[in-house]
This record gives structure tokens, C-alpha cells and sequence, in this order.
């Protein structure tokens, strides 16, 4: 199953409308409980985008697409975060960091998301976690510039 289709499987209570008469500086728009996407996308940025207004239908409430005033600009961030880590998980960073991925486009190619929508989630984890979680064997130094490094403890006892 692809992502996107994963992410409206966890929604089914939504309307999801792929419509072509949007502007293309506008990705996806939530009205009610319909997300509208433009199809003038690639399939990662739409899989970014599909989270991106999932996290609108989960904090965000009346009319933000004007970003004038700081209450609006925190609901499109904090919408934004919650989209992040609905598809970037500290698992899936741990999974890519196994899989060979060493960059942050590897790591975004691996996930099927964006290089912004990876990098928005560690930048969220940064700030989360104060920069370091721990996970199985693993620790993960998560940066404020989206970047993050995964460090693997070899237990000999």
C-alpha cells in the first residue's frame, strides 16, 4: 500500500479530492472534512502535503490560509509538525539509517516524503527530545537544521 493511501486509511472519515482547478502555489485545503489535493505534484510532495492537511484537520481550527497574525502562523506550524511525524517517526529514521540511507535526501526518497517534510520532523524532534532520544540500541541526535545522526550500541555483555 502507498503512503498516501496509508495516511487516508487512518482517516476514513474524510473526504480525500484530487482537484486540478487549484493554483499551483496552493498543494492541499482543508475544508470541513474534505482535503482537497492538487495533482500538480510529485508523489512525495503529494505524500507530504496529504500530511501536511491531515495535521490542519488534527489542531487547526477556522480560516489560516492568510498567515497574518502569529495565532495563525503557530496552527499552520504546529500542523505542519504533527503531518511531519505522522510519516517521519524516530522508528523510520532508525529503519533508514539500517537500510544504508546517510542523507537527507536518502532519507526522504526511503520514506516517499519530501527533503522539508523529513527535515520539519527532526526539527520538531529536536526541539521535542532536546536534541537526543534513545530507542532499543539506538540514540538519535536530532539537529535544528533537520539533520540527525543515529549512533548503534554494541552490547558484548
Amino acid at each position: 500500500m502507498r503512503l498516501s493511501e496509508e495516511l487516508m486509511t487512518m482517516f476514513p472519515e474524510l473526504t480525500y479530492k484530487i482537484e486540478s482547478t487549484m493554483p499551483d502555489s496552493q498543494k492541499g485545503l482543508l475544508i470541513n472534512d474534505v482535503i482537497y489535493l492538487n495533482p500538480n505534484q510529485e508523489r512525495y510532495e503529494m505524500n507530504s502535503t496529504l500530511a501536511e492537511e491531515l495535521g490542519h484537520y488534527l489542531t487547526s481550527y477556522g480560516n489560516i490560509v492568510l498567515q497574518d497574525t502569529n495565532e495563525k502562523r503557530k496552527q499552520e506550524r504546529r500542523a505542519r509538525d504533527v503531518g511531519a511525524t505522522l510519516v517521519v517517526t524516530p522508528y523510520d529514521i532508525i529503519n533508514c539509517f539500517e537500510e544504508g540511507c546517510r542523507t537527507v535526501l536518502d532519507c526522504a526518497v526511503y520514506l516517499e516524503v519530501s527533503e522539508e517534510t523529513f527535515k520539519d520532523a527532526v526539527k520538531y524532534y529536536a526541539r521535542r527530545f532536546t536534541g537526543v532520544k534513545t530507542e532499543n540500541d539506538y540514540t538519535l541526535l536530532f539537529q535544528p537544521d533537520g539533520t540527525v545522526a543515529v549512533l548503534k550500541s554494541i552490547n558484548n555483555f
